[in-house]
C-alpha cells in the first residue's frame, strides 16, 4: 500500500502549527530554556521548510538561480533576528528544586512565531492549490506515491500557466526562508545566552 506524502506532509504542516501554538501559549509567561528540546524543534522547522522548498526547484520548475537569493535571504533574517532578541528578549533565573542549579526563563520575540506560521500556511497552501496532494518527489524521476497504487489524492484547485506557477512558489519560499532565519536567529541567541550564563556558574 502506498502513502500519500501530500496529505502526510499537510498533517505535519498541521502539528507543528499546533505546536508553534501551544509553545507560544507557554511562551506569553515565559518558558524554560531547554537547548536540546529548543534543537530539535529547530531541526524539526528547518527539515519540513527545505523539503518544501525542495519540491519547488524539482517539480515546479523554479530556476536554480533563486537558490543564492534563498540562502542570502536565510542568512540576513537570521542576522537581523539574532539583533532583534538581543533587545526584546528577557531571560531570568529561578532555582532549581532538583539540584543546587538554577532554571533559565525566556520570554519575548513571539512575532518570529507568527511570522514562520504565516509563511508556512500560505506555502502548503500554495502547493495544494497548484500542484494537488500528489506531486512530492524525491528524485526528478520517483515520485514518492507508488505507480499504480490508487490512493486518495487532493486535485489541483487552480490550473494556471508555468510562469505564474514559478512566481507563486518563488515567492511564498522566499516567505519561507524568512521565517525559518527568524527562528534560527531567535533559536541561536537563546543558546548561546544560556551557554554565556552556564559558563559564568561554574
Amino acid at each position: 500500500m502506498s502513502t500519500n506524502i501530500g496529505l502526510i506532509l499537510l498533517i505535519f504542516a498541521v502539528v507543528i502549527i499546533t505546536s508553534i501554538i501551544i509553545r507560544l501559549r507557554k511562551a506569553i509567561k515565559g518558558t524554560k530554556v531547554n537547548p536540546k528540546r529548543t534543537i530539535v524543534f529547530l531541526a524539526y522547522l528547518i527539515a519540513i521548510s527545505l523539503f518544501l522548498v525542495y519540491n519547488s526547484f524539482l517539480i515546479d520548475n523554479v530556476p536554480g538561480k533563486y537558490v543564492i537569493p534563498d540562502l542570502v535571504i536565510v542568512m540576513a533574517a537570521a542576522y537581523c533576528s539574532y539583533i532583534y532578541s538581543r533587545r526584546t528578549l528577557s531571560f531570568w533565573k529561578l532555582p532549581d528544586s532538583n539540584n543546587p542549579s538554577f532554571d533559565l526563563y525566556v520570554k519575548g520575540g513571539l512575532s518570529i512565531y507568527y511570522l514562520y506560521m504565516a509563511a508556512l500556511i500560505i506555502r502548503v497552501s500554495i502547493s495544494f492549490l497548484f500542484i494537488g496532494s500528489q506531486k512530492f518527489y524525491f528524485t526528478n524521476q520517483q515520485l514518492i506515491l507508488g505507480g499504480n497504487t490508487t490512493t486518495t489524492a487532493i486535485a489541483p484547485l487552480f490550473h494556471t500557466g508555468p510562469a505564474t506557477t514559478i512566481l507563486a512558489f518563488a515567492i511564498t519560499d522566499i516567505l519561507l526562508l524568512l521565517g525559518v532565519g527568524l527562528i534560527i536567529g531567535r533559536s541561536t541567541m537563546i543558546l548561546k545566552y544560556f551557554q554565556h550564563i552556564k559558563r559564568r556558574t561554574q
